[in-house]
């Protein structure tokens, strides 16, 4: 205990310096975000986290990390009772500008809060969901923090950019300033040892030929092209990653689904 209070005071620095420059970023990253997630390109991951929560009609659930609130829409969209949590007050923000565009009648709580340190009672929650966020942060207090909140039993999906991608890792090194200095894309071997905290290994891959087809959606009038393209090298990845499960090192995605067992 005392190792982890020491780990979380040296945390502040950075959560201060990730907090600065979303707040100070986030509108000019809104492009390349759009360009990479817009529907239905990550239809397919959040697919699969859903299934894997079995969420009920109405239930609360924690969107951790939310961004400018893509899917906190979507969470709200499938009739949840959605509580958003964002480092950054620019990003919940946009979150909530997008939510009242899109949703005005969904249930929506916008917090700002850190996710290593999140101001809810212990067991608060039956399912988290979160995306591209447990890379932001201090693998053992997020683990603690995410066995806190869970209810026993309780399930939490989270869909994390993995390192090893050739095209998405030229990406990050052209473009440095587009992320944070301190974020740290995952391997599947790391993604796999956070499962093993809360009992499971097995994470699920995706993206490994599809990203091709962003070159597609850069074009003029491409986004059919993109849509079609995409969804076939999507199911080319699928057969390549069961064949082949050298491969699954290089995808652009991974998945771990988590259930709290005391």
């Amino acid at each position: 205990m005392q190792d982890q209070s020491k780990n979380r005071q040296s945390r502040q620095e950075i959560i201060q310096k990730e907090l600065e420059w979303h707040d100070k970023e986030a509108h000019r990253r809104l492009p390349l975000d759009h360009f990479l997630y817009a529907p239905p390109a990550f239809d397919s991951v959040s697919k699969f986290c859903m299934n894997f929560l079995q969420a009920q009609k109405d239930e609360l659930v924690l969107d951790m990390g939310c961004g400018e609130g893509k899917h906190t829409i979507d969470l709200a969209r499938n009739n949840l009772t959605v509580v958003s949590v964002d480092l950054s007050l620019t990003q919940l923000l946009l979150a909530r500008e997008m939510a009242a565009q899109q949703l005005p009648n969904a249930k929506i709580l916008f917090v700002q809060a850190n996710a290593e340190e999140l101001p809810f009672a212990k067991n608060s929650f039956r399912i988290i969901f979160g995306k591209a966020i447990i890379h932001h942060l201090d693998e053992e207090l997020s683990v603690t923090e995410i066995k806190r909140l869970l209810k026993p039993q309780g399930r939490a999906t989270f869909s994390e950019p993995l390192a090893h991608h050739p095209l998405i890792w030229l990406g990050r090194r052209l473009t440095p300033k587009l992320r944070t200095q301190d974020e740290h894309p995952l391997t599947i071997h790391e993604m796999s040892r956070f499962g093993q905290a809360f009992g499971t290994k097995d994470v699920e891959t995706f993206f490994l030929l599809a990203p091709l087809a962003y070159i597609v959606r850069a074009l003029p009038r491409g986004e059919s092209a993109f849509q079609i393209l995409h969804r076939f090298l999507s199911k080319v990845d699928r057969r390549i990653f069961d064949a082949l499960s050298i491969t699954k090192k290089f995808a652009w995605y991974g998945i771990v689904n988590v259930t709290n067992i005391p």
